[in-house]
Parts: structure tokens; sequence; C-alpha cells
């Protein structure tokens, strides 16, 4: 019951984050249509993130998943919903990174992430002089541009063993300067 609850909280989190500067939504849109997609993407990305559970995802397939999670938002079903009548790459990107950050910080998965949530702050935590707007994001190419950058400053923090550790990490040190 507990993991239950808090999966919901990180669930709602992860909507909020990854829907807030994006603007998803058809104005004037019908609550009750917007709470059914989000229930249903929630259905979706909860048994997509399962694959990640036991075993370690290449880059491949995980951008595969990425435009998986945007492919079932195109769906007849939600046209009436979305304002691009789908979710692009990099909204898409942010729902699955980030629910699978939060999943790996609860021990849930048991290995780590294979990327991190993309957005303008990760950017500037790695010293990206003009950053991506992730929001804009239709496919992988600048996301993946931001994960080459991560990868190559990884050997700067030798503690660090993967690139999902050094997105905690700058986050860590962003989130707690004044």
């Amino acid at each position: 019951m507990k993991e239950e609850f808090i999966l919901g909280e990180f669930w709602m989190l992860t909507v909020s984050a990854a829907f807030q500067r994006a603007n998803v939504y058809l104005p004037n849109g019908i609550k009750k249509e917007q709470n059914n997609f989000k229930d249903k993407l929630k259905e979706f990305i909860v048994d997509l993130s399962k694959s990640y559970i036991n075993s370690t995802i290449d880059d491949e397939t995980h951008i595969k998943n990425i435009k998986l999670i945007s492919s079932f938002s195109n769906s007849s079903l939600f046209k009436s919903v979305l304002i691009k009548g789908k979710l692009n790459f990099g909204v898409s990107q942010k729902l699955l990174n980030l629910y699978l950050k939060y999943l790996w910080c609860l021990d849930i998965l048991n290995f780590p992430p294979p990327h991190f949530p993309v957005d303008r702050e990760i950017q500037k935590q790695l010293k990206i002089r003009k950053p991506y707007s992730w929001t804009a994001m239709d496919d992988e190419i600048e996301y993946l541009n931001v994960i080459e950058i991560a990868r190559k400053t990884l050997p700067d923090y030798p503690e660090i063993k993967n690139i999902a550790e050094l997105e905690l990490l700058l986050y860590k040190r962003r989130s707690t300067k004044k």
C-alpha cells in the first residue's frame, strides 16, 4: 500500500515536470478527457518501465521506448486533448526518464536508467552554452548530443559510475545552491 502511494506521487511529479512548460493540452480542453489521457499514459509508461527493472537497456532500445510513448499518444483517442495531436520526443523522454529516475532512487530498478531527464537545468549544469529546448525536441538528435556531453563529462567525476549518477550529483548541487 505504501509503495503504491509513493509511486502515485512520483507519477504526479513526473507528469507535472514533463507538462508544466510544454503546453501539451489544447486550450479549453475537457478535464475529464485530459485525466483519461493521463491515466492511459500512466498505464503505458508503468508497463514500459517494467522492462528496465532487472536488466540494463541499451541506447537504441531506450530511444525506441521514448518514441513508443510519442506514438502511443498519437492515438485518435487523444486528438481532442493534445495541442499537436501527440507528445513530442522531448516531453516523452522527460516522462520516461524522470519516472525511471524515481524508480531507481527507490531501488525498484536493479540497474541505473540508461539516461537522465534532459531539461534546461541539467544542460546548464553540463555547461552547454546554448541549451536545447527540450520541450521542442521532435527527435533524438539534440537529446543524444546532451547524453554524449554527459558521457564526456563523466571522467571529471571519478567517483561517479554512470550518467544517471552524474545527473543526481549535478541536480543535488543545483538544488542546494542558494
